[in-house]
């Protein structure tokens, strides 16, 4: 067996256990009963932000593509791919599609593909942080100040950290390849091909990324990735309020901040190297405890996080399944075309 199909299935089991052990403790028919009953003007509401959160995201793109041009269609269909996959495997590793189709079926560079996907993942590690001091500042976290400060001590390093990365990025892959070439001279396959494009790919990278750094949009572009952050929250709070209406819940004792605490808890999650697959099981278990520490009771936080993760899956999955298709199209024709098969 090898090593693909035996994490699918070490993930499958993780998934198996941690649903099952949640599904347990709520009564059954209950995750049934809260769909039907879900509040349709706030899960509009959540679909709304969400797409406008799509575009905005789609818009930072477009300015770290610039001088070259990409229609608003193309970026927004790789966009929600993106969306689709990111949680798909271990450490976020299904972002990578977005360089897949921005390189292989947009006919972009590599270089300017991966320098952008580059940028846009660190400007998004960079404003978790601000989100996550105000929440802990406004709604505390634990029964006490021993787990404040520790969290609090933790986000601004972690925002310090990812400041300095960001800043000396084109240093750290000029790193990364003397080290990666080093060490594949102590093992004599320094020669190897496959080696020798990645090596390529890493120096015009760090070029494209010095020359987007040179243009001096930091400040525009963290403005913007925290305005995206913010709609993304929103959204999900809007979602997780029409979940919980019909359990009595109104918007202020569903709290906001909880909602950031609780969704920066389950989003840690897609950095684990083993997690459930997609995420189920994983997600849902962080966020329950995490809803937990912050006084929800056992129920409201397993049937909000599986409520949460099935709904935005749902929609994430379809609209990205809906843009492969509509970029397969044109590739189907060209098929066709070489085939000498008529246009469907």
């Amino acid at each position: 067996m090898n090593k693909k199909w035996r994490y699918a299935l070490v993930s499958l089991a993780l998934s198996f256990l941690l649903m099952g052990l949640l599904l347990k403790q709520i009564e059954p028919g209950q995750i049934a009963r809260t769909l039907r009953a879900i509040h349709i003007p706030a899960l509009l509401a959540y679909l709304a932000l969400m797409l406008a959160g799509s575009v905005v995201r789609a818009l930072r793109y477009k300015w770290f593509l610039k001088p070259t041009e990409i229609g608003w269609g193309p970026i927004l269909l790789t966009t929600f791919i993106r969306n689709s996959l990111v949680d798909l495997l271990p450490a976020r590793l299904g972002s990578l599609s977005f360089i897949y189709i921005l390189n292989r079926r947009l006919g972009y560079t590599f270089e300017l593909a991966s320098s952008t996907f580059i940028l846009a993942f660190i400007f998004d590690f960079l404003t978790l942080s601000p989100f996550v001091v105000a929440a802990v500042l406004i709604v505390g976290f634990g029964s006490t100040a021993l787990l404040n400060a520790p969290l609090l001590a933790f986000a601004v390093v972690f925002f310090l950290a990812i400041a300095v990365v960001l800043r000396k990025l084109p240093l750290a892959l000029d790193l990364a390849g003397r080290l990666l070439s080093r060490a594949a001279r102590i093992v004599q396959a320094e020669e190897k091909p496959r080696l020798r494009l990645i090596l390529d790919k890493l120096r015009s990278t760090a070029e494209t990324l010095g020359w987007v750094q040179q243009r001096k949009i930091f400040w525009q572009t963290f403005t913007l990735s925290l305005i995206l952050r913010l709609m993304k929250y929103f959204s999900l709070f809007f979602l997780l309020y029409a979940l919980l209406r019909s359990r009595g819940f109104s918007l202020e004792p569903l709290n906001f901040w909880k909602c950031v605490l609780g969704l920066t808890g389950a989003e840690l999650t897609s950095a684990l190297p083993i997690k459930g697959l997609a995420g189920f099981g994983t997600w849902e278990s962080a966020w329950a405890l995490t809803l937990g520490f912050l006084g929800f009771d056992a129920q409201t936080a397993i049937l909000s996080g599986i409520g949460v993760h099935f709904l935005t899956n749902l929609f994430e999955y379809g609209l990205g399944i809906g843009s492969i298709l509509v970029l397969l199209v044109p590739f189907l024709r060209e098929r066709r075309r070489r085939r000498g098969e008529p246009p469907s």
